[in-house]
Formats: C-alpha cells, sequence, structure tokens
C-alpha cells in the first residue's frame, strides 16, 4: 500500500491556488530577472536561464572529461551572487572523491594563477608560496564550505574516508544553515554541489538494487533542491560506451545505473575533453582543432528553455578557467 503524507490536504491545490502561485512565481521571478546563477560562459550564457531556486541540475561525463572542474567552475560562479557585505549565504560543496585539500588546492592555483600540477608537485619557488598565502587569506573569507574528507585528519587520526550517504548530506547541510557551527548565525544556501552520484552511499531504505538506489540518490538531490530553495549540481559518471563513438559527448541516457535523471533533472550538460581521446592537432566533425585547452560542452535540457545545444569552448584545467573559444585575459 502505498504511503501516503500524514496530512493529504498539503499537497491538494484548488485551481485558484496554482493560479495564485504561479503568479507569485512569475513575479519573483520578474522582480530578480537579473538573478540566479549564470555560467559565466558568455556563449552559453546567451541561451540558458539562470541556476534558480529548487533545480538539480545534471554534469554528465567520463572519468577525467572535466566533470569536476566543470562543477567546481559553477561553485564560483554562484560565489559571485553573493554580495561582499552579505556574510549568512554560503555555498555547499559535497565531495566523495576528493579531498578538502585537493579541492582547495585547485581553488588556490585559480586565485594565485599558478600551476594545479605544480602545486600538486610541491614545486613552488618563494614568490609563488608568498602569492599562495595571500590567496589563503582570501580563501578564508570565501564562503564556500566543504563535506567530506581530510587527508590530513584521517591521517593524523588513522581513519579510514568517510562514505556519505544522502541522509549524511542532509545532516550536514541543515547544521551549516541552522548555524550550529556559527554560534547561532543562521546560513542561506545559495548552491549545493553533489560530486558525485556514482559514489554517494545508499542508505537502508534507498532500495536493494543498484538502480534503486541510484534513483533514490537522484530523488533525494532533487528534494535537497526544494528543502533549501537552491540549485543542487549533481555530477554523473557515464559509462565506457561513449569512448567508441565520434562524437563523444555523452547522451542524456548515458548517466550509469539510473532513467531518473532525465526525469527529475531541470538542466543536464555532458562534457567531452577531447585531448583525453583524440590525438593533438586531430580535426573534429565541423572544423575544431583538438588542442589541450578544448572543451566540448553540450546543453541537453532545460526546463522552459532552448535545448539542445552545443558549445566549443577553452578551457584551462591548471587554472580552473572556461571561456568562449577565444583565450581569456588572466
Amino acid at each position: 500500500m502505498t504511503k501516503r503524507p500524514s496530512d493529504v490536504s498539503t499537497i491538494i491545490y484548488t485551481p485558484q491556488d496554482a493560479g495564485n502561485l504561479a503568479l507569485q512565481m512569475i513575479d519573483t521571478l520578474r522582480k530578480d530577472a537579473g538573478g540566479g546563477v549564470r555560467s559565466g560562459i558568455p556563449d552559453l550564457d546567451k541561451i540558458l536561464l539562470p541556476l534558480r531556486a529548487s533545480e538539480l541540475i545534471t554534469v554528465l561525463g567520463y572519468t577525467s572529461h572535466y566533470k569536476s572542474g566543470f562543477m567546481n567552475w559553477l561553485s564560483k560562479q554562484a560565489i559571485k551572487t553573493i554580495d561582499p557585505e552579505d556574510t549568512d549565504s554560503v555555498v555547499i560543496r559535497v565531495t566523495w572523491e576528493q579531498s578538502v585539500e585537493e579541492d582547495t588546492i585547485s581553488w588556490l592555483a585559480g586565485d594565485a594563477n599558478l600551476s594545479v600540477s605544480n602545486l600538486a608537485r610541491g614545486l613552488v619557488d618563494e614568490s609563488e608560496w608568498t602569492k599562495l598565502n595571500a590567496s589563503g587569506t582570501r580563501r578564508a573569507a570565501v564562503p564556500m564550505w566543504i563535506v567530506g574528507h581530510s587527508q590530513q585528519d584521517n591521517k593524523e587520526r588513522r581513519r579510514a574516508r568517510p562514505r556519505m550517504t544522502m541522509t549524511d548530506v542532509g545532516l550536514a547541510t541543515e547544521m551549516i544553515a541552522s548555524g550550529d557551527l556559527t554560534n547561532g548565525v543562521r546560513k542561506t544556501v545559495r548552491m549545493v554541489v553533489l560530486d558525485y552520484l556514482q559514489r554517494i552511499r545508499p542508505d537502508p531504505q534507498d532500495g536493494d538494487t543498484k538502480r534503486e538506489q541510484m534513483m533514490e540518490a537522484v530523488n533525494r538531490a532533487k528534494d535537497c533542491a526544494i528543502a533549501y530553495g537552491c540549485p543542487v549540481v549533481l555530477g554523473v559518471q557515464v559509462g565506457r560506451q561513449v569512448t567508441d563513438r565520434i562524437d563523444k559527448t555523452p547522451r542524456i541516457d548515458d548517466g550509469q545505473e539510473t532513467s531518473n535523471i532525465e526525469q527529475s533533472s531541470d538542466k543536464v550538460f555532458s562534457l567531452w575533453y577531447p585531448m583525453k581521446t583524440e590525438p593533438l592537432g586531430a580535426m573534429l566533425p565541423g572544423g575544431v582543432e583538438v588542442t589541450k585547452n578544448l572543451l566540448i560542452l553540450k546543453l541537453l535540457k532545460q526546463k522552459l528553455g532552448e535545448a539542445p545545444a552545443t558549445f566549443a569552448l577553452w578551457v584551462d584545467p591548471e587554472r580552473n578557467i572556461i571561456a568562449n573559444m577565444t583565450k581569456p585575459r588572466l
């Protein structure tokens, strides 16, 4: 038997209710026409509707094809929407794969305009170390909270990396939002980033099969967006089959283990980093040359907006910069 809400009346809306709520939503959008989070990529933003409250944004990509990098980029765009005087708004990044150190090193590299590969190798001279310390000071003032694990803490405490469930994510998000960690000062969550779906540990109630568990994780990601009134960005790994195609940009049905992505997502992006699969200098269909800075992005779906659309973009993975094909000034 289907479980019913404790008060069924809370899920019933009269025709008048529906009309009033729709008008309220349009009025909110009208008064905040410049609101929401934009991608910061001019060509894409010509057709992309801003990422708004309660939306689930899915990012599809094969391993090492810049899925996490694109989500990091969106995180930074969300932070740009927060007024410097607003100390009560935050962006939350939940990562199952990267440690808090790895995630933050990437941010420091972009802020200090240094190579993240060199930082990871410890190749830092004195002048660069000075720049990094200044970036570290700035990072402390950036309202980006990270939920995940620390290599340093785990080593010192001799504990394994936590295998977080969506229940853990919900509890952590609520702890941040409620002000439990900031002397009772409540926080407004502007964006939640979940990196990535297949690494989310299922809760016991999430089903018995992998497919059921992944479908429920997508549902709970969407529920998080609705509950906190913010966009939630969900990374999804795709299968190896994409590498067998001429166009290796994932399709919307390539997300591993779940068809719920297409139904539940408000926007869907897919990524292909051609240098990972093609020789440098090769020409892709459409006359685009493969370089280390070429990133192919497809907007596969956006509710109430134009899609699909494909973009050849310029990317600097070392500094996490994405732009139109013309190289930006650093």
